[in-house]
Protein backbone atom coordinates (compact mmCIF):
# COMPACT_ATOMS: atom_id res chain seq x y z
CA UNK A 1 0.00 0.00 0.00
CA UNK A 2 1.10 3.45 -0.99
CA UNK A 3 0.86 5.88 1.78
CA UNK A 4 1.39 9.21 -0.22
CA UNK A 5 -1.35 7.83 -2.85
CA UNK A 6 -3.93 5.22 -1.69
CA UNK A 7 -6.12 3.45 -4.14
CA UNK A 8 -9.64 5.09 -3.36
CA UNK A 9 -11.42 1.41 -2.69
CA UNK A 10 -8.89 1.30 0.41
CA UNK A 11 -10.11 4.28 1.49
CA UNK A 12 -13.45 5.07 3.79
CA UNK A 13 -16.05 7.46 2.47
CA UNK A 14 -15.39 10.48 4.79
CA UNK A 15 -11.39 9.78 4.09
CA UNK A 16 -12.18 9.82 0.26
CA UNK A 17 -14.11 13.38 0.96
CA UNK A 18 -11.11 14.54 2.92
CA UNK A 19 -8.86 13.41 0.04
CA UNK A 20 -11.09 15.26 -2.21
CA UNK A 21 -10.80 18.40 -0.33
CA UNK A 22 -7.23 18.43 0.32
CA UNK A 23 -6.95 18.15 -3.31
CA UNK A 24 -9.49 20.76 -3.70
CA UNK A 25 -6.85 23.06 -1.10
CA UNK A 26 -3.67 21.91 -2.99
CA UNK A 27 -5.60 23.26 -6.56
CA UNK A 28 -5.99 26.31 -5.09
CA UNK A 29 -3.05 26.42 -3.17
CA UNK A 30 -1.03 26.37 -6.36
CA UNK A 31 -3.59 28.90 -8.47
CA UNK A 32 -3.19 31.28 -5.24
CA UNK A 33 1.03 30.63 -5.68
CA UNK A 34 0.70 31.68 -9.42
CA UNK A 35 -1.10 34.82 -9.16
CA UNK A 36 1.82 35.38 -6.63
CA UNK A 37 4.30 35.00 -9.28
CA UNK A 38 2.66 37.01 -11.65
CA UNK A 39 2.50 39.44 -8.94
CA UNK A 40 5.74 39.41 -8.19
CA UNK A 41 6.83 39.36 -12.44
CA UNK A 42 4.67 42.10 -12.39
CA UNK A 43 6.08 44.36 -9.94
CA UNK A 44 9.90 43.55 -10.97
CA UNK A 45 8.40 44.61 -14.39
CA UNK A 46 7.54 47.72 -13.16
CA UNK A 47 10.67 48.37 -11.03
CA UNK A 48 12.59 47.98 -14.55
CA UNK A 49 10.46 50.92 -16.36
CA UNK A 50 10.59 52.81 -12.83
CA UNK A 51 14.56 52.36 -12.89
CA UNK A 52 14.80 52.81 -16.94
CA UNK A 53 13.05 56.29 -16.90
CA UNK A 54 15.22 57.11 -14.00
CA UNK A 55 17.97 56.55 -15.83
CA UNK A 56 16.67 58.31 -19.01
CA UNK A 57 15.99 61.43 -16.24
CA UNK A 58 19.76 61.44 -14.93
CA UNK A 59 20.97 61.15 -18.30
CA UNK A 60 19.03 64.13 -19.54
CA UNK A 61 20.10 66.43 -16.17
CA UNK A 62 23.62 65.09 -17.09
CA UNK A 63 23.22 66.63 -20.73
CA UNK A 64 21.87 69.58 -19.60
CA UNK A 65 24.65 70.26 -17.40
CA UNK A 66 27.20 69.36 -19.77
CA UNK A 67 25.27 72.06 -22.26
CA UNK A 68 25.42 74.77 -19.10
CA UNK A 69 28.62 74.04 -18.20
CA UNK A 70 29.73 75.21 -21.90
CA UNK A 71 27.01 77.90 -21.95
CA UNK A 72 28.62 78.81 -18.96
CA UNK A 73 32.13 79.08 -20.28
CA UNK A 74 31.23 81.09 -23.48
CA UNK A 75 28.69 83.76 -21.50
CA UNK A 76 28.69 83.18 -17.77
CA UNK A 77 25.67 85.18 -17.56
CA UNK A 78 23.68 83.50 -20.26
CA UNK A 79 24.78 80.15 -18.34
CA UNK A 80 23.83 81.15 -15.09
CA UNK A 81 20.74 82.06 -16.62
CA UNK A 82 20.37 78.13 -18.09
CA UNK A 83 20.86 76.68 -14.95
CA UNK A 84 18.27 78.43 -13.35
CA UNK A 85 15.43 77.72 -16.30
CA UNK A 86 16.40 74.02 -16.75
CA UNK A 87 15.79 74.44 -12.48
CA UNK A 88 19.44 73.11 -12.29
CA UNK A 89 20.44 75.89 -10.18
CA UNK A 90 18.09 78.05 -8.36
CA UNK A 91 18.32 81.62 -8.02
CA UNK A 92 19.44 82.19 -4.83
CA UNK A 93 22.81 83.94 -4.39
CA UNK A 94 23.98 81.19 -1.61
CA UNK A 95 23.60 78.37 -4.05
CA UNK A 96 25.48 80.04 -7.63
CA UNK A 97 28.24 80.71 -4.72
CA UNK A 98 28.07 76.89 -3.99
CA UNK A 99 28.24 75.91 -7.94
CA UNK A 100 30.67 78.29 -9.06
CA UNK A 101 32.74 77.12 -5.81
CA UNK A 102 32.64 73.55 -7.21
CA UNK A 103 33.65 74.77 -10.72
CA UNK A 104 33.30 71.26 -12.06
CA UNK A 105 33.80 71.94 -15.48
CA UNK A 106 33.68 75.53 -15.09
CA UNK A 107 36.29 77.93 -16.50
CA UNK A 108 38.09 80.01 -14.16
CA UNK A 109 38.09 82.94 -16.22
CA UNK A 110 34.02 82.88 -16.78
CA UNK A 111 34.30 82.52 -12.77
CA UNK A 112 36.02 85.37 -12.88
CA UNK A 113 34.38 87.28 -15.42
CA UNK A 114 30.69 86.24 -13.18
CA UNK A 115 32.17 87.40 -10.65
CA UNK A 116 33.44 90.89 -11.16
CA UNK A 117 30.10 91.39 -12.95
Amino acid sequence: MDLCHPEPAELSSGETEELQRIKWHRKQLLEDIQKLKDEIADVFAQIDCFESAEESRMAQKEKELCIGRKKFNMDPAKGIQYFIEHKLLTPDVQDIARFLYKGEGLNKTAIGTYLGE
